[in-house]
């Protein structure tokens, strides 16, 4: 007896869950940017190490992301080093927008610089 009601709740949920999601507008979401980076020296002088970062959003954006990512490594070397990362990311919108939410695109810009200044012995 106990088993039949087991079955009985099991195939309740089940149908509650699988008309849940038929009856249900997905979710969607503003359009995202965003940018890693890593810029790493290891070498006895230190290096110059810049980023430029830009992040456009033009008109009305939905639904979409902009996802970069760049690592520059130099070991050594008895040359100044210079390490630029330049990046340009564009949204451009549309007439269309399904959700009818009109906010702000979702940027976020993280370029990490690291300098290990190794000793005058240190093996290349």
């Amino acid at each position: 007896m106990k088993f039949r009601w087991l079955i009985v709740s099991l195939l309740s949920c089940s149908t509650i869950l699988t008309l849940g999601t038929y009856i249900t507008k997905s979710a969607s979401a503003q359009c995202v940017g965003s940018h890693v980076g890593i810029q790493l020296n290891m070498s006895e002088d230190p290096a110059r190490q810049t980023s430029n970062v830009q992040m456009e959003s033009e008109g009305s954006c939905s639904g979409n992301n902009i996802s970069t990512q760049s690592t520059q490594f130099n070991a050594g070397g008895d040359e100044p080093v210079r390490q630029h990362q330049e990046v340009h990311q564009r949204f451009q919108g549309s007439n269309e927008n399904p959700t009818g939410v009109n906010g702000p695109t979702v940027t976020n810009s993280v370029v990490v610089p690291v300098d290990v200044r190794t000793p005058a012995n240190f093996k290349r």
